[in-house]
């Protein structure tokens, strides 16, 4: 098996037919989706069934308890066959050629390969792209990769960097993406980049990027903490350290105050 994309889920009824439509008309034929059901209380499995049911090549669906989105990718990576490893939220979608593209990046020996996202609202003129990988020039790739979003979703990975080197995504925390793609970036040797928009990143209402009022907000500080440790136990922190110092003003200063300043609680 060429390519494993992993999907959790958790009651996004509304949107998930779009996601898994998207997944069934990829044009690489070596790949799995595996579907994960994170305890949900509403009909996505019933709609993710008809999609393992009719594509049984492609898809299959695995149950557990809600663990939120951490839990659910990581009980996913236990399942995954894949050489390469992919993300997708399961209100998000993607174009057909999105994982033949990835693949074909990561065959040339790439050991991660970022792509462009678009994000997606429902008012066309709010849409924009953001660039995969940073215009910010860097000493190397790895630096230039540190600079750039630190997304799960709009990579695709070697899988040995979960099975062999054991990362996993952090519990009970929101912003849990940078604490495994950063540290993932770093110890890449050969970062890929698709420069192509063929994600669609779904912005709604409701949901966890879109909450400026929740008290867990203030958990990124814990996040930093932890991409340092990483850092340290790599022995790469003072490699990285102004990569590392931009990914904190970044996610503490600029991204927190743009959530703080919509908030009504300030």
């Amino acid at each position: 098996m060429k390519v494993s994309v992993i999907v959790p889920m958790f009651n996004v009824e509304n949107y998930v037919e779009q996601c898994l439509d998207s997944l069934s008309r990829q044009t690489l034929r070596d790949m799995e989706v595996i579907l994960v059901d994170d305890g949900c209380t509403d009909n996505t499995p019933l709609i993710a069934d008809k999609y393992v049911t009719k594509y049984p090549e492609r898809f299959r669906m695995v149950h557990k308890k809600n663990g939120g989105l951490s839990d659910a990718r990581n009980y996913g990576i236990s399942y995954a066959k894949g050489q390469y490893l992919a993300f997708l939220d399961s209100d998000d979608w993607v174009e057909p050629p999105l994982y033949e593209k990835l693949s074909a990046q990561m065959d040339q020996g790439c050991d991660v390969c970022l792509t462009d996202i678009e994000y997606y609202f429902e008012d066309p003129s709010k849409r924009y792209v953001m660039k995969g990988l940073s215009s910010w020039p860097a000493e190397t790739m790895q630096k230039k990769a540190l600079l750039s979003p630190m997304f799960a979703w709009n990579k695709m990975y070697k899988a040995e960097f979960f099975r062999r080197d054991g990362w996993r995504y952090p519990l009970h925390t929101w912003y849990e993406d940078t604490p495994v793609s950063a540290p993932v970036l770093a110890t890449a040797k050969n970062i890929g980049y698709l420069p192509e928009c063929l994600i669609h990143y779904r912005q709604r209402e409701g949901s966890i990027m879109a909450d400026t009022s929740s008290p867990r907000l203030v958990e990124i500080f814990g996040v930093m903490m932890m991409l340092r440790t990483a850092f340290h136990r790599l022995g790469l922190y003072e490699q990285y350290y102004d990569e590392l110092e931009y990914l904190h003003v970044e996610h503490l200063r600029l991204y927190g105050m743009f959530r703080f300043l919509r908030s009504s609680q300030w």
